[in-house]
């Protein structure tokens, strides 16, 4: 069985160092928590170290760059810092965003050069650092019509998926002249002028959660009517693969460096898609299968589980007999909002990616379990949902060069 950490009582967001020694997470407030994580007889071993101190209100999200060491974080307080280590201590930096709403969401360029804040003011702001005037600035995209809820680089960093309660998923160029050097090669051309809108695709609801393939062609998004879609951007006017979920909406997506993708959400156990060889297109998701060690052996549905916490409420009125009443046969015990790449080996065992809730925990999902899963798939011929293909593609004009 994989490692499971209850660090918090509630995590927004983790993101991880370069080396998988350390941790930073936000546990759903104005503060970032980075723990160290260590290795001894008894198992894996966290320690909270830093606690950083610098928003004035809830931090939205974080990332890590592994080759600089820099933290950027995002907060309702309409800010982005990076911080930086430097003598035995992490330092922030304030970055201009000029924004009057929200920072919903940040990530760096996968060349670490640049990173993209999300935000409640219908806009992103694409940051670099200007040497002249040794500070932060960005540069802004406004294609959008709503709230920006999540974004993802293309592995080249010359484009950017977004995902906005518009019920869109779009991908805009996010080529920086001056910044990014030249040539760089997209499925639109090269260099196409920043902010230009490449491709946008209508959904069911809330984009939640955007991410791109390893091949920089292929990006998935989850919607609010618990559909995952997957696009081609090789094949413009080929509508994107919609694989309806029997689960509740995902909240967060990565591929995983095969091509598999794995979404987790609001059914707080996360689902693996595997691809189909040699094409773009996806099975229907399986549930990855791990039973923490506190569980009962036997499957609690949600309607059950408040039954029973209710009855227990009713007898007893005790809130530790609530609460043994109540939990689920599931890792995680409440909406999963955030998944990453691990890759590295802890408790003994290879794990691929770790999870956070809202449940405070930090899950490690191992190679033996995705394994498990992908047999599962296979099997099966897809696992559960359902596949609505629709014609809900616009290709954006290509941009002049």
């Amino acid at each position: 069985m994989g490692v499971v950490e209850q660090l918090e009582a509630c995590i927004t967001c983790h993101a991880w160092n370069r080396d998988r020694s350390m941790v930073a997470l936000s546990p759903n407030n104005s503060d970032i928590h980075i723990y160290a994580l260590q290795e001894d007889a008894r198992g894996p071993k966290f320690t909270r170290k830093w606690v950083l101190r610098e928003h004035d209100a809830l931090v939205t999200a974080i990332d890590w760059a592994p080759r600089t060491n820099r933290l950027v974080s995002s907060s309702q307080d309409r800010n982005a810092y990076v911080w930086e280590f430097q003598d035995d201590e992490w330092k922030p930096t304030l970055v201009i965003l000029r924004l009057q709403r929200a920072a919903t969401c940040v990530s760096w360029s996968p060349d670490e050069v640049k990173f993209a804040v999300g935000s409640g003011e219908k806009l992103v702001p694409v940051c670099y650092f200007e040497d002249q005037n040794n500070f932060w600035v960005s540069k802004h995209m406004r294609k959008h019509k709503s709230t920006v809820l999540c974004v993802a680089w293309a592995p080249g960093a010359a484009m950017l998926a977004t995902g906005g309660a518009d019920s869109k998923a779009r991908v805009l160029s996010a080529y920086v002249k001056g910044v990014d050097a030249a040539n760089k090669q997209t499925p639109f051309g090269s260099d196409p002028q920043f902010g230009s809108l490449l491709a946008e695709f209508d959904c069911g609801g809330w984009v939640h959660a955007v991410a791109w393939h390893p091949n920089g062609s292929t990006v998935g998004f989850a919607s609010h009517d618990s559909v995952i879609s997957v696009a081609n951007l090789t094949a413009p006017g080929t509508p994107p693969q919609r694989i309806r979920l029997r689960e509740l909406p995902m909240k967060a997506l990565t591929f995983l460096p095969s091509g598999a993708l794995v979404g987790v959400g609001f059914s707080y156990t996360p689902l693996i898609f595997a691809q189909v060889a040699g094409t773009s297109t996806y099975t229907q998701g399986t549930p990855m299968q791990k039973v923490a060690s506190e569980t009962s052996s036997a499957t609690v549905s949600g309607v059950s589980a408040a039954r029973r916490m209710f009855q227990a409420q009713d007898k007893a009125r005790q809130e530790q007999t609530v609460n043994q009443a109540a939990r689920l046969n599931t890792v995680h015990q409440n909406c999963v909002t955030c998944v990453r790449l691990f890759d590295a080996r802890v408790g003994g065992t290879v794990a691929e990616f770790t999870t956070s809730g809202l449940d405070g925990r930090i899950a490690f999902w191992t190679s033996d379990e995705l394994s498990a899963a992908m047999r599962a798939l296979s099997v099966s011929g897809g696992g559960g949902g359902g596949v609505v293909n629709k014609p809900a593609h616009r290709d954006a004009p290509t941009p002049s060069m």
